[in-house]
């Protein structure tokens, strides 16, 4: 007797190996949704069991007893395709998130991404994970706001990516068997990047928003400049506001230190304040 799991993310997908079980009827757990139901005939009395929820009582029962189970698989990317639905739900509210746009959400993109960052300098995997999904958040919302604009969604983006990585990366199209060269892997990739981009300087595609330090380095190692070559006025502009941006860091660190001291102080004098007032 056949217990057929149902993804409860997309109850309507029947695995391959249960179409010929349902034909005769079967018998639905009650958080099946009606619009699976309305397609597959209901029985009472038959042996076919379909749900949603493998932690059901009558399904557990079933297994147990050794029933055959057929479940839809999973493929990694499931909880990706939850993540866009999810989306979608808080946009349809026509709240908060509809209101925003590619530039008011930037420089959440920007925090998010050096929190990542921070997450990875601590080798914190937990942090990390968190703030991945953060990160991805931004990229699902940003799709989302194009959409809504008629511009692209969020599969384009993902096909985008995929279309990307194939022609850069030509062992994928040749389903070469790993490892690979990776000197060669990062030649290939280079020369396949500068033919999509066909740039007519090396200039070109150079992110001027980022902070002005980062950016005179991007400069210089995209010129392949030697030390001599840099302009006094950029070198020296390096120097100054890495030296000043590290007095700001220590400055600040400081400060926060000096914060959670005082809101420790504060903490403290209101549970003591609380315990007065009980004895009181």
């Amino acid at each position: 007797m056949p217990v057929i799991l149902l993804d409860p993310r997309r109850p309507s997908l029947i695995p391959l190996q249960a179409i010929g079980l349902v034909d005769a009827g079967v018998r639905f757990t009650e958080e099946v949704p009606e619009a699976t139901r309305m397609h597959l005939p209901e029985v009472a009395g038959s042996d076919v069991l379909v749900s949603t929820d493998r932690e059901h009582e009558s399904v557990r029962r079933r297994i147990e007893s050794g029933d055959t189970v057929i479940a839809v698989p999973t493929v990694p990317g499931d909880d990706l395709s939850e993540a866009v639905e999810v989306m979608d739900r808080l946009w349809s509210y026509r709240g908060w998130e509809v209101t925003q746009t590619h530039k008011s959400l930037a420089h959440y993109l920007v925090e998010e991404t050096y929190e990542v960052v921070d997450a990875i300098e601590v080798d914190d995997a937990d942090a990390l994970r968190e703030e991945l999904g953060d990160l991805l958040l931004q990229v699902l919302f940003h799709s989302r706001i194009a959409a809504a604009n008629g511009r692209f969604d969020v599969d384009d983006v993902a096909s985008t990516l995929v279309a990307k990585l194939v022609h850069r990366s030509p062992h994928l199209a040749d389903d070469v068997v790993g490892p690979i060269d990776i000197a060669e892997q990062e030649r290939a990739w280079e020369a396949r990047k500068a033919a999509e981009k066909a740039r007519t300087s090396t200039m070109d595609g150079i992110a001027v928003s980022q902070p002005a330090v980062g950016l005179a380095r991007k400069v210089i190692d995209r010129a392949g400049l030697p030390e001599d070559s840099v302009p006094d006025q950029v070198s020296a502009g390096i120097a100054a506001v890495a030296e000043a941006e590290g007095r700001l860091r220590t400055a600040v660190t400081a400060l926060m230190d000096s914060i959670r001291a005082a809101e420790k102080a504060a903490a403290r004098e209101r549970e003591e304040s609380e315990w007065r007032g009980h004895l009181s």
